[in-house]
């Protein structure tokens, strides 16, 4: 096999790449589960980084509605939204008695 073969594309024809026409059609194939071996697992990453994000999100959200809950919950808050609606029931300004057995 000669420069001058390759160059004229006498190589196609040769007896040497008939034999190995499997080899190379191997070697074609697994670059190309190479490549996109490679495509995909950047595109899972791409995803990976979404979903974390997504995540973090949904945490913060999470953080403020639980802030969110344990001020509407307080019991002075609860005491003025009675007194703004007009109930009956009041806090006790009585201390309680503890009972000794």
């Amino acid at each position: 096999m000669k420069l001058q073969d390759i160059l004229n594309g006498n190589i196609f024809s040769s007896n040497w790449l008939k034999r190995q026409y499997r080899l190379i059609a191997l070697i074609v194939f697994l670059i190309v589960l190479y490549v996109y071996a490679g495509y995909r697992a950047e595109q899972q990453h791409k995803y990976l980084g979404e979903l974390q994000d997504e995540l973090q999100d949904a945490e913060y959200e999470l953080l403020t509605l639980q802030s969110e809950l344990t001020d509407l919950t307080r019991q002075s808050t609860v005491a003025e939204e009675l007194e703004k609606r007009g109930s009956a029931l009041k806090t006790n300004t009585i201390p309680a008695i503890q009972i000794q057995p």
